[in-house]
């Protein structure tokens, strides 16, 4: 009898090597869906189709991961790599070619970390999917090897999957956050001021969010104070007085009529108007943040029209920056433009266009701020969005019919 047991003993002290392989990949395939539950609220917000396909894709991954350990097959296996490689071809082209559908079609979405752990991960799927397929042999391996192995891929994938929810991804860049009590920084309590604007109520940027390539604050040094109460009121009042001025602006006629002039190309997603007249008045001393005089003004293209959502003022270059509402009401500069004369834009530097067209050159900006009329992410004092954003929230307000702008 007792050498019965100790020879079942050894058998059961190895298992085939296809199970161990199976064991890590269903580890990090579990992680792919972490990431994609992550951002699936973030999708929903920019076109409900996108947050759809993140959750549908996180889905798959997690039964799949459920699957490789529960029922490991050739099914199985050929499943992982149909299903991570569609992935991995909708991930490339949405960096390369940009959208397909959605409300900003051929935007190229950027690259982040989060985003490219997930899309490495899947790749290592893909590939140890193949190669279980292309074996021939099945070796064993000691079964404490594949209790270290799948520990070892456990750890490292935790590690890097902390990092990349810290870091975030492309859908997070410009995501506000909300602020803290007076001596305690900005991280944990909530700024939440009502205002009359549509879109919604001002929150607290968070100091160390991501920042869109091409763009920083106008200050290097952090905005992480508290806002007193008289500054909470102040970004209020302004928020408030932009979009009672700026009502009138919602009809692009009405824009044009006063003076406004497209300086970013139009029929883009978002299209930045310029009133020259209003920004020499600040050239020669004239208030900044003049509500009644916005030196800019933002449209979104949708399908429904143009649609006015934002007010943009804009400084003298080493002009003055106010803040009344303190670090609600913080500027940002731009640093990757071809400017055409002051504040034409021609083109954005990047990858694919490297070097300005002739007859402009790569400045940074004037300071600018926005106050927003649309709802997103942040609310009304939101630094920056991106261009998606900007157009899913144009759709979800009334507008006057427009044109293209």
């Amino acid at each position: 009898m007792s050498g019965m047991t100790v020879s079942g003993d050894r058998k059961g002290a190895v298992v085939p090597a296809r199970k161990a392989v199976l064991y890590c990949l269903a580890i990090l395939s579990l992680a792919t869906a972490v990431i994609h539950f992550a951002v699936a609220g973030s999708h929903f917000q920019e076109y409900w189709l996108f947050g759809v396909f993140m959750l549908v894709v996180a889905w798959l991954q997690l039964l799949w991961a459920i699957g490789a350990v529960a029922m490991p097959g050739r099914v199985v296996l050929w499943s992982g790599v149909i299903v991570n490689t569609a992935i991995i071809a909708v991930y490339v082209v949405t960096r390369t070619v940009g959208d397909i559908v959605g409300p900003s079609p051929h935007e190229v979405e950027p690259f982040g970390f989060g985003d490219g752990l997930c899309t490495t991960l899947e790749a290592v799927v893909v590939a140890g999917c193949c190669w279980l397929l292309a074996a021939k042999v099945d070796r064993q391996v000691r079964r404490r090897g594949m209790v270290a192995a799948s520990a070892a891929t456990s750890t490292a994938t935790a590690v890097l999957l902390s990092a990349a929810l810290v870091a975030g991804g492309p859908e997070m860049v410009m995501t506000m956050g909300s602020a803290a009590p007076a001596g305690t920084g900005v991280a944990n309590a909530n700024v939440v001021l009502a205002t009359d604007s549509p879109a919604g109520d001002i929150t607290m940027p968070d100091p160390h969010m991501q920042m869109a390539a091409g763009m920083r604050m106008a200050s290097s040094a952090g905005c992480d104070t508290f806002p007193s109460k008289a500054q909470q009121q102040a970004a209020t009042n302004l928020v408030n007085a932009s979009w009672r001025q700026a009502r009138k602006f919602q009809s692009l006629a009405f824009a044009k009529a006063a003076g406004y002039r497209p300086i970013t190309p139009t029929g883009a997603p978002v299209v930045h108007y310029l009133n020259v007249s209003y920004y020499v008045h600040t050239l020669f001393g004239g208030p900044v943040l003049d509500t009644a005089q916005p030196q800019s003004l933002v449209y979104a293209n949708t399908p429904k029209g143009a649609v006015l959502v934002a007010a943009m003022y804009i400084t003298t270059r080493q002009g003055p920056t106010p803040q009344p509402g303190g670090c609600l009401t913080q500027w940002h500069v731009h640093t990757n433009l071809c400017l055409q004369g002051s504040l034409g834009v021609v083109a954005v530097l990047n990858a694919d266009h490297p070097a300005c067209p002739p007859g402009s050159r790569n400045r940074v900006t004037p300071p600018m701020m926005h106050i927003w009329f649309v709802p997103i992410p942040g609310g009304p004092t939101a630094i920056d969005a991106s261009d998606s954003q900007i157009v899913h929230a144009a759709m979800r307000v009334a507008s006057p019919r427009n044109g293209t702008a």
